[in-house]
């Protein structure tokens, strides 16, 4: 599956994007889901263009199966402005990968 959307913001640009996919029947509700549970569904490629260019760095390309994902998980800190400091987030690269795929862009 692909998702390419055009001119998603007008008007001002945010400075952060959060992007984390969650299983249909928790978007909608269902007791028996967690809807907080951010799963990767295989996600292979994502990144964020303005004007042409790549923002605020190059596309991610993800291989869950092979777990190539670190720079996908580097975003928590960068988003969090943690990146560099000596202070976590209290999410291990597993539990990113099973159940905290969160992108910050």
């Amino acid at each position: 599956m692909s998702f390419i959307q055009d001119n998603i913001f007008s008007g001002q640009m945010p400075k952060k994007l959060f992007v984390g996919c969650v299983d249909n029947e928790a978007f909608h509700g269902a007791f028996s889901k967690y809807p907080y549970e951010f799963k990767h569904f295989n996600l292979n490629f994502i990144g964020v263009y303005v004007n042409g260019q790549p923002v605020p760095h190059n596309p991610l390309e993800l291989d869950f199966s092979k777990d190539q994902y670190i720079h996908a998980y580097q975003t928590l800190f960068l988003g969090t402005d943690r990146m560099g400091q000596d202070r976590g987030i209290f999410i291990s690269r597993k539990e990113y990968k099973d159940s905290n795929n969160i992108i910050w862009i």
